[in-house]
């Protein structure tokens, strides 16, 4: 604590009542002090509040206006989604309980899946109905590329899977790459290949293949191959030469 002299016209303690106060040495517990009438030492839990205050014991109280100052500083620093807490042993113990008793659990999983599902049937038909759209609005964006290459998509491009090798028709590309696909890390090769391929088939810009690629923008890509202007009808020398020679 300081050991600047305070002075008090008059000290009021739990104990008595002192005047002309002078202050001359304070510790954590004890205040020294002179008055008018000796000298003596006083515990500082019996001084007042505002003599506390005074004394640098306890911190004056705030005013509205910084009561509210201080609240908006903390929000402001609040984190917007507060995370839970969780602690390292309770991982631990999750992941040794999931190990020992994983077959229970997952069983314990499905039940709980089918007994949703079997108390919500709508949700179910919901599924289905969202998923075949889907399914159809793909096919039908899959038949148009192929259409606006100027390549007959045949059965194929309704079936599952098997509509990749209507594309790979459209893209000039040989059957064989279908394989690829299946293989893992190695099938980065064709899809690579069949965008650029698929996007000269198209007659667009070698930067529709760019972003065919990439995942974020792939899929806007997709629906530009489908939904845009036919690929020209390319017509070689040959023909030309035919056509005025008739």
């Amino acid at each position: 604590m300081s050991d600047k002299e305070q002075t008090f016209p008059v000290l009021q303690t739990r104990t008595g009542a002192y005047t002309n106060v002078t202050v001359t040495k304070k510790t954590k517990d004890w205040i020294f002090i002179i008055h008018s009438t000796g000298v003596c030492n006083v515990k500082a839990d019996d001084l007042p509040t505002e003599a506390r205050i005074k004394l640098g014991y306890e911190e004056p109280p705030k005013t509205p206006e910084e009561m509210k100052a201080a609240a908006a500083v903390a929000k402001a620093h609040e984190p917007l989604v507060k995370m839970p807490h969780i602690e390292l042993s309770e991982v631990k113990q999750f992941a040794a309980d999931w190990r020992q008793n994983r077959k229970e659990k997952e069983a314990q999983i499905k039940a709980q899946i089918q007994a949703f599902f079997a108390a919500n049937p709508l949700v179910i038909s919901v599924i289905l109905g969202i998923s075949a759209i889907v399914y159809i609005f793909l096919s039908i964006c899959f038949w148009l590329i192929c259409r606006k290459t100027h390549i007959a998509p045949g059965p194929l491009v309704w079936v599952p899977i098997l509509q990749l090798i209507p594309l790979l028709r459209a893209a000039n590309m040989p059957r064989v790459w279908f394989f690829a696909y299946f293989i893992p890390i190695i099938n980065i090769i064709p899809i690579i290949i069949l965008s650029i391929k698929i996007v000269k088939s198209r007659g667009k810009s070698p930067w529709v293949a760019f972003l065919l690629i990439l995942p974020p923008t792939s899929l806007f890509a997709f629906l530009y191959l489908a939904f845009s202007r036919s690929a020209p009808i390319q017509i070689t020398t040959h023909e030309v030469l035919s056509l005025e020679t008739a």
